[in-house]
Formats: C-alpha cells, sequence, structure tokens
C-alpha cells in the first residue's frame, strides 16, 4: 500500500484544536467517545486524533465538527492560528506540500 502524504504542520495543529474542543467540552476523552458510540454506534476515536500519528479524513473531521457543534471553517481557522505558517501566504506557497512529497520519496 502506497504511503500518505502528510504535513506534520497540519497534523500537529488539527490534533491541537481537537484537544481544546474536548477540553472546552468539559467531559473526559472517553466520555466524549462513549457519548458519540450510544448516540451514534460509531467511535469518534478523538484518542487518535489528539495523537500526530493521523490523516484525518474529511468526513471524520466533519463528524467531530458536528459533535463539538463548530463549523469547519471555524475549525480551520483555530488549525490557522495553532500555527501560523499554514495560512496562505505567496512567500512561503508550496514550502509545505513540496516538502511533504519529499519526505515520502525518503
Amino acid at each position: 500500500m502506497r504511503k500518505q502524504t502528510k504535513i506534520p504542520e497540519l497534523t500537529d495543529a488539527i490534533s491541537e484544536v481537537i484537544k481544546d474542543l474536548y477540553k472546552e467540552s468539559g467531559k473526559a476523552l472517553l466520555d466524549v467517545n462513549n457519548e458519540y458510540f450510544s448516540e451514534f454506534g460509531k467511535n469518534l476515536a478523538l484518542e487518535r486524533y489528539t495523537s500526530t500519528d493521523h490523516n484525518i479524513t474529511c468526513s471524520k473531521l466533519f463528524a467531530i465538527c458536528d459533535y463539538f457543534e463548530i463549523s469547519m471553517s471555524e475549525f480551520f481557522k483555530r488549525v490557522e492560528e495553532k500555527n501560523k505558517v499554514l495560512k496562505f501566504s505567496k512567500d512561503h506557497k508550496g514550502v509545505l506540500v513540496k516538502k511533504a512529497y519529499k519526505d515520502l520519496e525518503n
């Protein structure tokens, strides 16, 4: 199976925002997962996404945002606040993507 392209700066910032969201909810990680499972019959798997060893799908991210009652646009604003280099700038256009592809080759 081919390795997925990961941009560590993005993955780290997403993990941090997810951690913030569940902490803001005042619930323990396990409680959030159990509550979600009892409602939907699926695991939200927050423990996976609070680590940096993930490449989250859009659908899973949507489910997380829906659970925490936050729009995806607000979620990504928070991601950009966590790591300013993720906010688009012509000065560093393509730098993180090229680095990710280069790391994938190694």
